[in-house]
């Protein structure tokens, strides 16, 4: 095995598309962040790990200072790759054991110490039930939307310790796709969001209740409601939750959720 490293979005997304569509749910994020950095020309460093012609493990770093996102793939390739790095990298992120071997090597390479980030699972939609019983209903999010949507991207970004984003741009970008919904009783209490499809399959994102309206269901319905919009459109719908959260991973397996791997990531001093 080698590995091939590139700076150019549309030749990595070229070579490596074969491998990453064939696992389409797992390798989702990976395949939105190369759409999205092809699309606002956002740089970064793309590696693929090649056995003979065959790519059979894949990371991205885009853009540069994120951190790499690492595919599923065996451990011996996860290895070879942070062996093989020359960037300096800040995290990495994947599937728990892919990460796990990456960080164990490159801690080794690199003489550093290394600490866990929250851990979460990926979820994919198998058979949606209903199963939220609240008022109001789903509607997509208009511009008259856009200051509340806003304010609650940035409570999102705030509670959650997501990558920190631009969120008006995240909300300006959402709305004019028509990729943002409310859940509305007698106004709007609660956001749910999807990305841009990738080899059909859509991720359901910003999940958000502001304090005021929690615990009367509205994030549970917003979800199940999005996600039946998102099925009908004959796209594989999947999500991340915090593993910390019982309360999460409880509600979107009681929609029809389940379980699909478990995601880590590694902080490198």
């Amino acid at each position: 095995m080698e590995v091939v490293e590139l700076d150019d979005a549309n030749d990595a997304l070229a070579r490596a598309r074969p491998f990453l569509t064939a696992r389409p749910v797992e390798h989702n994020l990976l395949l939105t962040i190369i759409d999205q950095s092809i699309e606002f020309s956002l740089g970064g460093a793309f590696w693929l790990v090649v056995d003979e012609s065959e790519v059979v493990g894949f990371a991205l770093e885009s853009p540069p200072g994120m951190g790499a996102v690492l595919a599923s793939m065996p451990p011996s390739a996860c290895q070879l790759l942070a062996e093989s790095v020359t960037t300096h990298l800040s995290r990495v992120v994947g599937e728990a054991g892919a990460a796990a071997a990456f960080a164990g090597r490159w801690t080794e390479r690199h003489s550093t110490s290394v600490t866990k980030i929250e851990g979460q699972r990926l979820y994919e939609l198998t058979d949606l039930k209903s199963g939220a019983r609240v008022r109001g209903c789903l509607r997509l999010a208009r511009s008259g939307d856009r200051s509340t949507l806003v304010e609650w991207t940035r409570a999102f970004i705030d509670e959650t310790g997501v990558v920190p984003q631009d969120a008006e741009a995240v909300v300006s970008l959402r709305l004019a796709r028509e990729q943002f919904w409310v859940w509305d009783d007698d106004g709007a209490v609660s956001m749910a969001g999807a990305s841009e499809p990738a080899a059909g399959v859509a991720r359901v994102q910003h999940v958000y209740t502001p304090i005021a309206h929690r615990g009367h269901g509205y994030a549970t319905a917003c979800v199940e409601h999005m996600s039946r919009v998102l099925s009908d459109r004959s796209l594989r719908c999947v999500l991340y939750t915090d593993l910390a959260n019982p309360t999460s991973n409880s509600i979107y397996r009681r929609i029809g959720y389940e379980a699909v791997a478990e995601i880590l990531g590694y902080r490198f001093a």
